[in-house]
């Protein structure tokens, strides 16, 4: 469903009008509070959880000399562009490491970073000078920056994940990233918020119900995976 229709359904599930509405933008009244309950559950839902369908691969090539980037310097290996919509890193996760190789010697070089802690990172490369080389490590700094060490001594081309940061629905013909199945999941969060600001105690109860059955559903389809822990030493 787009975002016009995900309000339409919201107004036939709680029946606040007869009819409509014929587009998102421009309301006012009733149709104006169903189209920011649609958006918003939407976004609530997305910020809930480390969704998969919300991480996209991605690539950034070093400079010489330089072991700090920021997402606008990455690409992202679905659109080919620059990161639009950022939120986090992900390159903690030993069972996915980062990776790199040497441009000029092609991605059948490549070899796996190891992520340390920012403050480890500092104690290693940033109290004393060292010699750039090939980036062994990777960290992410405060404001939320890939940092390599050793600095980058060429041009090194990096990969590994990335989760975008919410989307907002905005147009008519908007739709949802994640799975269509589990659409009206955004439905039912809004009908809560709808059922509360009425007052209507059944429309609440019917909306629970179903919110709860369909996360359980959409937790199960797009969670990461349980792995069993490290080693402790």
């Amino acid at each position: 469903m787009n975002n016009l229709q995900l309000v339409q359904r919201f107004r036939q599930e709680t029946g606040y009008s007869n009819t409509g509405p014929s587009t998102v933008t421009g309301q006012l009244g009733d149709h104006a509070r169903a189209v920011n309950w649609i958006d918003d559950a939407y976004r609530e839902l997305q910020n809930r959880d480390t969704w998969r369908w919300l991480q996209e691969r991605f690539t950034l090539n070093t400079v010489n000399g330089t072991d700090t980037y920021n997402a606008a310097e990455a690409i992202s290996e679905d659109t080919g562009l620059a990161i639009a919509r950022f939120k986090q890193w992900f390159v903690t996760d030993n069972y996915n490491r980062p990776r790199a190789y040497l441009q000029s010697s092609g991605s059948g070089s490549s070899y796996w970073l190891t992520y340390i802690a920012w403050d480890q990172f500092q104690a290693i490369y940033k109290i004393r000078n060292n010699t750039d080389s090939s980036p062994t490590h990777i960290t992410i700094d405060p404001q939320q920056n890939i940092v390599l060490g050793p600095t980058p001594n060429d041009i090194y081309v990096i990969s590994s994940e990335y989760q975008k940061s919410a989307q907002s629905l905005d147009a008519d013909s908007d739709i949802p990233e994640m799975p269509v199945d589990y659409h009206m999941i955004i439905v039912y969060a809004a009908m809560i918020d709808g059922g509360y600001f009425d007052a209507a105690e059944e429309v609440i109860a019917r909306a629970n119900i179903k919110y709860r059955k369909l996360l359980r559903q959409l937790e199960g389809n797009q969670m990461p995976p349980i792995r069993m822990a490290g080693a402790l030493a």
